[in-house]
């Protein structure tokens, strides 16, 4: 057998596999993670009690060949000839501090997260709270009361914080377990274990809505919108109108705008609902208006810009509505008065959710229901904007 090969396998066909577990030749195996970002060799047998063990034996990437053979054939050797298991033998064991990094580099390729925040939130939340206690430790080494010790600092004063960082624990440790790295049930799982010993996060913090505007008062703020010059009160008035999230608006781009169709295509990367086809905005008279005006003295690709290289903050529209104008509402919260209005004036409920973003129905009536509902959605956005626009004088001569 040469040395650039394994079993039937050439060095250059291991790494053309595909994700999944691959048996190389006795007891060996290699393991293909995350669209082949991860090849890691491992030795499966059976334990004296006949149950299967799998011991890590290094990465494709990093391990050379010859090392995995030579170490596949001891512990075989070991298996038939001494009867030791070959898990007794002295193995490399991962620093917590090391080993969470690996499995967070993981998890971004899986979970396929698309905004670079999530990377770098998971991995400072890891470095701040979890490696002053239990960094240096090894991963076997870690118990329930390690985890309990950095919890509880912070379970009642942060409990949103805590309680994320809870579920984060769990996800590494469930891969430590995976690995063969930790023996024994997962020291930050919450059912039967932690929340015997730490209060549950619904009754430590109250329940919280995002703030929002009557319909009255949300009318009431359109002039003064209006009458800002700022790019800020612009963009506010635009995602009010359209009913959209400000990560969705705050980042657009003026070709997202079919001018012909009166329609902004919001593409998949920005859409909070993970679908990956883009989602047609239909736009009212108003929402054209202010784009029209916004046009004339643009200078870059980006619709709402102060310095025409790159777009507002999707922080900004809440920004100037608490600093600006005394406002604690969020967009979220105005989305909500938009829902608010459907139900109030018996907009149909589907429709409603539509212009929203929202999925509708289970997945049998997703399946079915491939419309986006366009036309529908154009009539109910013409109205919503129609009546921000209409003044009280003419509400109350209707009445």
């Amino acid at each position: 057998m040469s040395h650039a090969s394994i079993g039937k396998f050439k060095k250059r066909e291991i790494f053309e596999l595909t994700d999944g577990t691959h048996r190389l030749e006795k007891n060996l195996y290699i393991r293909v993670r995350a669209n082949g970002k991860y090849r890691n060799y491992f030795f499966r047998y059976l334990d004296q009690s006949g149950k299967v063990r799998d011991m890590a034996l290094g990465s494709a990437s990093k391990t050379p060949i010859i090392e995995v053979k030579q170490k596949a054939y001891f512990f075989r050797t070991l298996l038939s000839v001494a009867g030791q298991n070959p898990s007794d033998e002295p193995r490399k064991r991962p620093l917590f501090k090391d080993y969470s990094m690996q499995v967070i580099e993981l998890l971004a390729g899986v979970k396929l997260w698309k905004n670079p925040s999530q990377l770098s939130s998971w991995k400072s939340s890891i470095a701040n709270y979890c490696n002053p206690f239990i960094g240096e430790k090894f991963v076997d080494e870690i118990t329930k009361n390690d985890v309990l010790k950095i919890l509880h600092p912070i379970w009642i004063e942060k409990t949103m914080t805590a309680s994320r960082l809870r579920g984060r624990l769990e996800k590494i440790f469930s891969y430590a377990i995976h690995d063969g790295l930790y023996s024994g049930a997962n020291p930050a799982s919450w059912r039967g274990n932690l929340d015997m010993f730490l209060p549950s996060p619904r009754k430590c913090t109250e329940q919280k809505h995002f703030s929002s505007l009557s319909f009255s008062d949300l009318r009431a703020l359109i002039p003064k919108l209006m009458d800002s010059e700022a790019t800020a009160a612009k963009a506010l008035l635009f995602g009010v109108l359209t009913a959209t999230r400000s990560v969705e608006f705050t980042q657009a781009h003026w070709n997202e705008i079919s001018w012909k169709d009166q329609v902004w295509i919001c593409p998949a990367s920005r859409r909070k609902d993970g679908k990956l086809e883009p989602f047609r905005v239909p736009l009212s008279k108003q929402a054209c208006a202010i784009l029209i005006s916004l046009k004339k003295g643009s200078k870059g690709c980006f619709i709402f810009s102060v310095d025409g290289k790159s777009p507002i903050r999707r922080e900004t529209p809440r920004k100037f509505l608490r600093t600006s104008l005394g406002l604690s509402s969020t967009m979220h919260g105005m989305r909500s008065t938009f829902r608010d209005w459907c139900a109030e004036n018996n907009i149909d409920a589907t429709t409603a959710e539509k212009c929203l973003m929202h999925s509708t129905g289970n997945e049998t009536v997703s399946a079915y229901q491939r419309s986006d509902l366009l036309e529908q959605r154009r009539a109910i956005l013409q109205q919503w904007a129609d009546a921000l626009f209409e003044s009280e004088e003419t509400t109350e001569r209707k009445s």
